[in-house]
């Protein structure tokens, strides 16, 4: 576990969806890198899973549950950062595989507000502290899908959510450009769009059976996270010749292939 040098503070990243999955292993990258990480997620007991296995490695971590669409709860998990913070990584996700007629309101809700309720009330409540905290640039990053700019029938209502979320964290990296440039910290907005990832994400989806040898691992994605927080210039075709293993494929992200901060990564099999 890498420590900051003496006399130095930590980095501090609030991870959505950090009980499982892809926020898990961002969180465990992060704090393998010397930052203090504080977990957020649905769940109690998962996110206190993660924050002991990151203290056993000898890192820094806080578990704090709540919904990230609830404005309260989001409150509490962007003060439990402290004072200064330096990224913030929306990982939170809620998913299915149904159609328009298989779909009721009340799914449509929650996996819309999970990935853009979520996407603004993390972004609106984290940038005083992100803007606030010197030491070099800060960071908002999106978990979307490469569901974002896909159109299959199945995911009416994820496709929807995600492609909202991509389209949220464009608008915020424009803000941000125009604020750094009047004088203010710089904040690098990413959306990391990964293909079907091997997680208990599919475990509340009986719809879809996954191949997990066809699929990425979260740590994957997290590694996508990980470049792009070292350098914010990362782009799909610098990062394509060092991705963690042969099958996977880094590529700009249809049709959002003209912004560079949109990455998308997929197992090779995947269409």
């Amino acid at each position: 576990m890498n420590q900051p040098a003496s006399g130095t503070v930590k980095k501090t990243a609030v991870i959505t969806g950090a009980g499982t999955g892809i926020g898990a292993a961002i969180a465990l990258r992060l704090a393998a890198l010397g930052w203090r990480v504080v977990l957020g997620g649905r769940r109690q007991d998962k996110l206190d899973e993660v924050a002991a296995t990151i203290r056993r490695a000898g890192g820094e971590a806080v578990a704090v549950a709540g919904d990230v669409t609830v404005s309260a709860d989001v409150t509490r998990l962007i003060a439990a950062a402290g004072p200064t913070l330096d990224a913030l990584i929306h990982s939170a996700g809620k998913g299915h595989c149904l159609t328009i007629d298989e779909l009721d309101e009340q799914e449509w809700n929650d996996t819309v507000g999970v990935a853009t309720t979520g996407a603004f009330l993390t972004a609106k409540q984290a940038l005083p502290r992100l803007r606030a905290t010197t030491g070099g640039p800060g960071h908002i990053i999106q978990i979307c899908s490469l569901a974002s700019g896909g159109t299959w029938n199945k995911e009416v209502g994820y496709g929807t959510a995600k492609g909202a979320q991509l389209k949220f964290a464009l608008h915020l990296a424009s803000q941000m450009r125009l604020d750094a440039e009047k004088g203010g910290r710089r904040i690098h907005v990413h959306a990391v769009c990964p293909g079907t990832v091997d997680t208990p994400f599919w475990t509340n989806i009986p719809q879809r059976t996954i191949e997990p040898h066809l699929c990425l691992k979260a740590d994957e994605v997290a590694w996508v996270v990980e470049q792009v927080i070292k350098n914010p210039a990362a782009t799909p075709e610098t990062l394509a010749p060092i991705r963690p293993r042969q099958e996977i494929v880094i590529k700009r992200h249809a049709p959002f292939e003209r912004w560079d901060n949109v990455i998308a990564l997929a197992h090779e099999s995947h269409p």
